[in-house]
């Protein structure tokens, strides 16, 4: 049936599903109650008083006969809908007046045309305009998007439109139509959704074009997820067969020989001698990093130092510094000193002294070997480069911001103009994957001196490969391995723990109090193990249930202490939990913790996606994109008026505050460590960036927080091993907390079952 009428009133309505009740006035007949999803609801848009036709059926309910619908559209001037539903702050008066003042179709070209002959509109201004036009440009491209995907059955949610169109923006409808599978590139949409969209639109399921865009999936997913270059053929077909389904069981293998030769030809998918099968990308990087590492690594033409000089030099600095360096420490600087080699590293667990004999390092290279201006350091993420600037004095940048990262994903620097430094220092190198790592060795300029630093025990980086890891067990260049663990004092053991979870082992005295940097609080409410037995599984699930609160209580306590105690509690207090769900996962614990840490703070606030996020909250980005950008201090001296400089890639992991929240732009801005600010639209809440009080330990890498927290709960017993542990007590900087149960605590400390990347590099 199709019925049409006013909307009265909107009982209920869901922007995130897009779900409405709403009691609808047709023209002639009864009020009635209509229910189902409106695509409009994508732009938070105002429905009350606009016309819509349904196309449904009647139902009953417990609430009583309603309208079903599956469609609706709207009726009547969708300018004007748009214009005064919206457009926030117009109103429908000032609509109605442009309007009839340029009538509809002239009013359309000048929007996508002329858009500045509105400023002489009375009421319309530079700011007014510019909201408008983004308002337009997304609301035609959603309504779009929203009828070519509504064709292919069932209702397409205004939070996944918005998700598509946060990815692709004005090229959304395009890309879609050109090419379904291009969704796997959006946050939260698998194999599964674009392939079933592919498949409405009439795509033959052996089509090779499926198979060849399942391949690639399967390939690119692994490398993103697991960091794999490359899988060995039973692995690959078995990964083929769970996207495509179980129908394709009987001819999987015929249909990837079929798919598989033409892309080798084209040079997209390369084979290896034992049947192998990666993305040839990646072999390309892994092949010319390992050249460039072997021939950096051999003797070359550069000053060095006599060992005895070097020796000199170390006594001079030990005495100044009031420090005495380890055997392995004073071998790296003479290594570096007098060998006239381009590359070497420098691997060191927690507590052994990299910072400490970078120091030594770079200051005997500024004093004998090359002026202070010609060194940079760099690290993966802003924190790290921050902290690495205040601890060596020297410049340093994120890897990002030193190639100039263009924002459309290319770099000013590169082979064609490298870098202008002749000593290129990259801390946390084991947190820097393998497509970073290829462009960061590409824009070194020949004779530039590498030093690499980092600590193989972390886990390993976000995305393909596992370069520096795989450089030190292959042997690649010259390096030394720092493993005496030095103590600040007799009650620190944060370091002495940590070496002992990277052995494998539960730490002695662990469970002891009175340590200065490291706590564990035994909370177990009720023994599951010990109480299974006689119980269902809805009562053990309750009394997991009551562990798990007791654990939440206790974090949410000790927050609230340091939030009175510390100077910058937002920034210094973070929980590192290995769940994003549950009890005790980041949406739940950031919820809490934003209650507590940013109390304080009245000013503005704006709800989207469940998620309130007010000025002062810690925020986290969630996927690398290119964003617009202003320098802090310009921002700052604007009156906090943002106006973008350029684009810049901003990368999955970034930590920022946000420093302000703009109602009437729709907008908010975040300053990251860097000192940039990045603007974001209201309705990348939730899908690019979400509260940071609590993240998991992969977007915490590279990071130190002055006090981290630690749930340790068996209901994260899948999650829990060494290598993940070792990297969570290492983000603090003053003292870590464990909250929780015993058995969780061990199987961390214990569990160093960990799968092995699959690279070219180490293959």
């Amino acid at each position: 049936m199709v019925l049409s009428g006013r909307i009265e009133r909107v009982t209920y309505s869901s922007p995130e599903t897009g779900y409405a009740v709403l009691r609808i006035k047709p023209k002639r007949g009864a009020r009635f109650t209509a229910v189902g999803h409106v695509a409009e609801l994508a732009n938070h848009a105002g429905l009350e008083g606009a016309e819509f036709q349904f196309h449904g059926t009647w139902t009953m309910s417990k609430y009583g006969r309603q309208f079903t619908f599956s469609s609706c559209k709207l009726v009547g001037s969708e300018l004007l809908f748009f214009l005064s539903k919206v457009v926030k702050g117009l109103g429908e008066k000032l609509a109605r007046q442009l309007i009839e003042e340029f009538g509809e179709d002239q009013l359309v070209r000048i929007l996508d045309e002329e858009p500045e002959r509105l400023l002489a509109v009375k009421g319309i201004k530079e700011k007014r305009l510019q909201l408008i036009l983004k308002s337009w440009h997304k609301h035609r491209s959603l309504r779009r998007l929203s009828e070519y995907l509504g064709s292919v059955g069932g209702p397409v949610t205004p939070n996944l439109l918005i998700r598509i169109y946060n990815h692709f923006e004005d090229n959304a409808l395009k890309v879609v139509r050109d090419n379904p599978y291009a969704l796997t590139q959006v946050r939260g949409i698998g194999f599964k959704t674009a392939d079933k969209i592919a498949l409405a639109l009439g795509l033959d399921p052996n089509s090779v074009n499926r198979i060849r865009a399942a391949i690639e999936h399967v390939l690119v997913n692994e490398a993103e997820q697991n960091g794999h270059c490359y899988l060995e053929k039973e692995e690959f077909l078995s990964l083929l067969q769970e996207v495509l389904g179980p129908d394709a069981k009987d001819y999987i293998g015929r249909l990837a020989h079929e798919a598989l030769e033409p892309m080798v030809q084209e040079g997209i998918v390369v084979t290896g001698p034992s049947g192998e099968i990666g993305l040839a990308a990646y072999k390309y990087m892994e092949d010319w990093l390992k050249a460039f590492f072997e021939d950096n690594a051999r003797k070359g033409v550069r000053p060095v130092m006599e060992r005895e000089e070097v020796d000199r030099f170390l006594d001079d600095y030990e005495e100044r510094s009031s420090i005495s360096l380890a055997k392995a420490q004073r071998e790296i600087v003479t290594m570096i000193a007098t060998e006239p080699k381009f590359v070497f590293a420098l691997a060191g667990y927690a507590g052994t002294g990299k910072t400490t004999v970078c120091r030594a390092i770079l200051e005997l290279l500024s004093t004998r070997y090359i002026s202070k201006e010609k060194i940079v350091c760099c690290a993966f993420t802003g924190m790290a480069s921050s902290r690495l600037r205040k601890t060596t004095g020297y410049e340093a940048f994120t890897i990002h911001s030193l190639l100039k990262c263009q924002g459309d994903g290319s770099f000013e620097h590169g082979p064609e103009r490298p870098l202008p430094y002749r000593v290129v220092v990259l801390d946390e190198a084991s947190m820097v994957n393998l497509p970073l790592f290829f462009r960061l060795a590409r824009a070194l300029k020949p004779g530039t001196l590498l030093i690499m630093v980092g600590d193989p025990a972390q886990l390993p980086p976000i995305g393909a490969g596992n370069v520096f890891s795989d450089v030190l067990s292959r042997k690649l260049v010259p390096a030394v391995q720092l493993t005496q663990i030095f103590r600040q004092s007799g009650d620190s053991v944060l370091a002495l723990f940590a070496n002992d979870i990277r052995q494998g082992k539960v730490p002695e005295g662990v469970e002891k109090d009175g340590w200065k940097d490291f706590r564990y609080e035994l909370l177990e409410k009720y023994n599951i193990y010990a109480m299974k037995k006689g119980r269902t599984e809805r009562e053990l699930k309750s009394l997991r249930e009551i562990n798990n609160q007791a654990i939440l209580n206790r974090i949410l306590e000790l927050a609230r202490g340091y939030s009175a105690s510390l100077t910058h509690p937002v920034w210094d207090f973070q929980v590192l939990t290995p769940m994003r769900v549950g009890q005790l996962g980041t949406e739940v614990l950031n919820n809490e913790l934003q209650k507590i840490l940013n109390s304080e703070n009245r000013g503005r606030c704006i709800k989207r996606a469940g998620i309130v996020l007010k000025e002062g909250d810690k925020v986290v980005h969630l996927q690398n994109k290119d964003m617009a950008v202003m320098p802090w201090d310009s921002f700052i001296k604007n009156g906090k008026d943002f106006t973008s400089t350029g684009f810049s890639r901003i990368f999955n992991g970034n930590v920022g505050l946000v420093s302000k929240i703009d109602l009437e732009l729709e907008q908010f801005y975040v300053v990251y460590p860097e000192r940039i600010v990045v603007a974001y639209d209201f309705d990348f809440i939730g899908d690019i960036i979400e509260l940071a009080y609590a993240l998991t330990v992969h977007k915490a890498q590279g990071s130190q927080y002055r006090i981290v927290v630690i749930p340790m709960s068996n209901s994260h017993f899948i999650m829990l091993n060494n290598k993940w542990f070792y990297t969570a007590i290492t983000r603090a900087e003053e003292k870590v907390y464990l909250i929780g149960q015993p058995f969780a605590l061990k199987r961390a400390c214990t569990n160093v079952q960990g799968v092995r990347r699959k690279t070219w590099l180490n293959a």
